[in-house]
């Protein structure tokens, strides 16, 4: 992203014309909020309330999340300090969601914390040393939670303990090498916690509360930032995920029985390391939620496995966009809804979601690759959405040069040549010239300041004077005067105030008129009804939460909350 400026020491005077009040309108839908993706969280199964508890994870987060196998809700903010590569587990004989360790504000931690499903409390004792990215799992049999390993100080640790909600006790001296990033789960069946990976080990190792033994057999290839749970009802450790370094994260799914590894679905959650899984012993089904993959961030999604083979993986998919930034949307005549496709929250979505007044709608479909701060225009002429580049990575360099189109059904990519890759850049449809409009854009440290067609089958670079080069700008096409209006955006070298723009198909003309302040990240739209260019927020030195409305004469500011 570019760099934001903090102040702005050329701020315009007060709106010229009378401000109006204007009445914002929230559309109360389905929709319901949901853990911000993350990796390096925990999770616990609470079989007495029948629900996945979820705390923490990177970056910076203390939320307490819970997932009753239909929709996730936000518990207490009171309790353990933000933290990652913590570890929980449910202690079924107290009632309560045990947390042990992690890495927060105050570095490694050594803290023991319990959830009761109302509250957190910290258990002051003593027990193992400050550690994280170590396993834990609740031996039903034995009434215990069994910790192993995990980076400490000053090494990574070989060390068994046992909680058995009064007192921590240090247990086999032998065992497992030193190790972190594995994953555990308990075995109720055959009464033994079984340990996979870590430090980049593909050993099996199992506990039986006396001893630790090493399982030689073949299986899911060494990997750390996997995740483990048993499945009760079909009596199998189920493992999914994790990385090596560096390298792309697994999306491989396996199963334990105690005697071998079987290598199970082919098609499930895109590959990740860092997520967590738990069982739900009520719906029998295992539950994965986030994680992280090099490329796309980390993730907010949630997902279920049951096991019958291909298609067990089901995606428990929100019932509208989750938050995000970056993304874009124009409104589909030709359809009645409004279209958006893609944006981030960490992680990068390709999603389409269809809005019609009353509901959203996604579209499930194959179409542009993951990715944010795109651009799309409608081509009313055509009935399609037009789509040009973005970002596809989590680096700045990672811009798309591609073209899409989206006709209410299907995404086709447009195989032709056009403007070089690019994000911020803005769009708008010119419906007298039937051409959609592309202006600036930056990829890198490169700011452009050019400006292309697209008539359906070619692009046109025009060669013309007009707008310095920026990017993070607005851009709409005012059908009643026929102009595509620009206003201001990040501009490199920027010779005075906000700047205000309009192409007529032929030339760029800049207009004089006080009105906003200069800004980026804004949204515009046109309304044809009023036949104005509606203007709201933006950055300044903060968010603005501002409407605004251009005429073709006069900037009109209007009061009113949204």
């Amino acid at each position: 992203m570019l760099v934001l400026i903090a102040a702005f020491g050329w701020m315009l005077g007060t709106a010229p014309a009378i401000a109006q009040p204007v009445e914002w309108v929230q559309r109360d839908t389905d929709c319901l909020p949901r853990p911000t993706p993350r990796d390096g969280h925990a999770m616990a199964y609470d079989s007495a309330r029948g629900v996945a508890v979820v705390f923490g994870g990177h970056f910076i987060l203390s939320d307490t999340w819970e997932w009753n196998g239909t929709e996730w809700t936000r518990r207490s903010d009171s309790g353990p300090s933000y933290r990652w590569g913590h570890t929980m587990a449910y202690d079924a004989a107290r009632g309560v969601t045990v947390l042990f360790g992690g890495f927060g504000s105050g570095g490694l931690s050594n803290e023991t914390w319990e959830w009761n499903g109302a509250v957190w409390t910290q258990r002051m004792v003593s027990g193992p040393s400050s550690r994280y990215f170590h396993a834990m799992a609740y031996d039903a049999a034995r009434g215990v939670t069994v910790l192993f390993g995990g980076v400490s100080q000053p090494d990574v640790s070989s060390e068994t303990w046992e909680w058995d909600g009064n007192t921590w006790t240090r247990r086999a001296r032998s065992g497992p090498p030193p190790r972190s990033g594995h994953a555990m789960a308990y075995d109720a069946a055959r009464g033994v916690t079984v340990l996979f990976g870590g430090d980049l080990a593909g050993h099996t190792w199992e506990w039986d509360g006396t001893i630790w033994t090493q399982r030689v057999v073949s299986g899911p290839p060494a990997r750390i930032f996997a995740s483990m749970a048993y499945d009760a009802a079909r009596g199998v450790t189920v493992l999914f995920g994790g990385g090596i370094g560096t390298s792309p994260s697994f999306g491989d799914t396996w199963e334990w029985d105690g005697a071998a590894w079987t290598q199970r679905a082919d098609t499930g959650p895109p590959p990740r390391a860092g997520h967590a899984m738990v069982y739900d012993a009520t719906r029998q089904v295992t539950l994965l939620f986030g994680g992280g993959n090099i490329g796309t961030g980390t993730i907010g999604d949630t997902w279920e496995w049951n096991g019958s083979g291909e298609g067990a993986w089901t995606e428990r998919r929100p019932r509208c966009p989750t938050t995000r930034e970056g993304q874009a949307m124009v409104y589909d005549t030709a359809n009645h809804g409004a279209v958006l496709f893609g944006g981030s929250a960490g992680d990068l979505k390709g999603d389409t979601w269809v809005w019609d007044g009353a509901q959203w709608t996604e579209h499930i479909v194959a179409g542009p690759s993951p990715r944010y701060w795109h651009a799309m225009a409608y081509d009313a002429d055509r009935g399609v959405t037009v789509l040009f580049g973005g970002r596809t990575t989590n680096t700045s360099n990672g811009t798309s040069d591609e073209t899409w189109e989206w006709n209410g059904a299907t995404w086709t990519q447009r195989l032709v040549s056009g403007p070089p890759r690019r994000q911020y850049h803005s769009m708008a449809y010119d419906s007298a010239r039937r051409v959609t409009v592309l202006f600036g854009g930056s990829a890198g440290s490169t700011i452009y300041g050019d400006t292309w067609e697209w008539d359906g089958a070619a692009w046109t670079q025009r060669l013309v004077s007009g707008p310095s080069p920026r990017a993070e700008m607005a851009m709409v096409y005012d059908a009643a005067r026929g102009v595509t209006v620009l206003f201001d955006g990040f501009i490199a070298n920027r010779p005075g105030g906000a700047e205000l723009w309009e192409w007529n198909g032929a030339v760029w003309s800049q207009r004089t008129a006080a009105g906003p302040s200069p800004r980026m990240f804004h949204a515009m739209a046109y309304n044809a009804a009023r036949a104005t260019t509606v203007l709201f927020g933006g950055m300044t030195s903060s968010p603005e939460d501002h409407a605004w409305e251009w005429n073709g004469t006069t900037w009109t500011r209007h009061s009113g909350s949204g």
